[in-house]
């Protein structure tokens, strides 16, 4: 038998960037996984804007240039959402190991095999960074996104992670064997992925070293993305299926607290979506809080409330 080649010796890395209707951002996107010093990374460019639609061509314009063997384009037929779009790049990658980058993010130079290494290291199924935030300047935005440690249902459920997708890096087969992204969402669809891999056994590690940086844009962050009032109950009925094996892994305590933290974070949605909140929701914020002594919870909750139901917003929710 011929001898291995070093190089083959070293994991594929597969990089997933969904795209859509940010043409102008995805060169620089590109380029830092370009220049990652992991020698065998392949990306996989899925395009949901539409297949030729103005901002499909707009972005494969863009991008045309740096095509190639381990730089790949595919095009969805029409638009089918982020969850789907990423599920999309891991059916066409090659790599043992997948990460994903937002099209208007960065990676640092080092991310990919910094943390390839860290699930080597540590036999991890998922290993989960750290991010800095930039905005549309260019400026970090201090203080870093520092991720907690992911080992049990506790540290999911109470431990307020961020796992963006490009914080998370899997193992590609055992990423297809839970399902991947969850395609009826796109909000919380990677912390239920992560849900999801706790529940089937996974090893998860953080890292604390931030490896990519993370864009904020101008009056709109991820956690503020719109939604229809129907759309987030139907969200919040989602994540509550998600979490239910989780949640039987709580104390009836904790199960109990963890019933008025997502109450209080449901009404924070509805809020900032210009919802009008339920009475019965406000109860449910109001008791947790002064059970738990948080006065500033409370005020939050009742000044939502109170200018909610006074015209700030339009909408209803039952």
């Amino acid at each position: 038998m011929p001898p291995t080649s070093p190089m083959t010796d070293v994991p594929l890395v597969s990089v997933i960037i969904p795209m859509h209707g940010r043409s102008h951002f995805i060169e620089a996107a590109l380029r830092s996984v370009i220049a990652q010093t992991h020698p065998r990374v392949e990306t996989i460019l899925v395009d949901d804007n539409g297949e030729g639609s103005a901002n499909q061509l707009a972005t494969h314009e863009q991008v045309a240039p740096f095509l190639g063997p381990s730089i790949r384009y595919s095009a969805n037929p029409a638009n089918v959402g982020v969850s789907a779009t990423r599920n999309r790049g891991v059916e066409l990658a090659r790599g043992e190991y997948v990460t994903f980058l937002d099209d208007d993010d960065l990676y640092y130079e080092h991310k990919v095999a910094h943390q390839l290494q860290h699930m080597l290291d540590h036999k991890l199924d998922i290993s989960i960074c750290s991010f800095d935030r930039f905005d549309t300047d260019g400026e970090t935005q201090p203080p870093s996104a520092i991720q907690p440690p992911l080992t049990c249902a506790q540290d999911v459920l109470f431990g307020d992670p961020s796992p963006h997708a490009p914080t998370i890096m899997i193992e590609r087969a055992f990423f297809q064997r839970i399902g991947g992204f969850n395609e009826a969402l796109a909000y919380r669809e990677d912390l239920m992925l992560v849900t999801r891999a706790l529940i089937h056994g996974a090893a998860i590690g953080s890292i604390p070293q931030p490896l990519f940086h993370y864009r904020v844009h101008a009056g709109f962050q991820l956690s503020k993305k719109r939604f229809a009032c129907d759309e987030i109950d139907r969200i919040y009925a989602i994540i509550d299926e998600e979490e239910a094996e989780l949640r039987r892994q709580l104390s009836p305590a904790e199960r109990k607290r963890l019933l008025s933290v997502r109450r209080y974070k449901q009404l924070e949605v509805l809020f900032k979506n210009g919802c009008r909140i339920s009475f019965p929701l406000l109860a449910d914020t109001v008791k947790h809080a002064l059970k738990t002594g948080d006065r500033k919870r409370l005020l939050r909750g009742i000044s939502k409330y109170v200018r909610a139901a006074l015209g700030r917003n339009k909408h209803t929710t039952p």
